[in-house]
């Protein structure tokens, strides 16, 4: 079994996504293999959790590092 260091998302954090723009979690993510309520423009989507973890939020960190400068 591969461990991975897997830290818990909190509910109402700010994820981007490059096709449905900034979004915001509506459940708290413990689990990498679990899906997840994500708010885009209003509308509900549910997504792989690994997405979340692995693009989204990664995405919102570089987009507000880019804010940032």
């Amino acid at each position: 079994m591969m461990s991975t260091e897997f830290k818990v998302v909190q509910p109402t954090t700010t994820v981007f996504c490059n096709e449905r723009g900034e979004g915001w979690t509506l459940t708290g993510i413990t689990n990498i293999n679990e899906k997840t309520s994500v708010m885009f423009s209003g509308t509900r989507h549910t997504v792989d959790a690994r997405e979340v973890v692995e693009v989204l939020l990664p995405n919102q960190l570089a987009r507000a590092q880019q804010e940032s400068k």
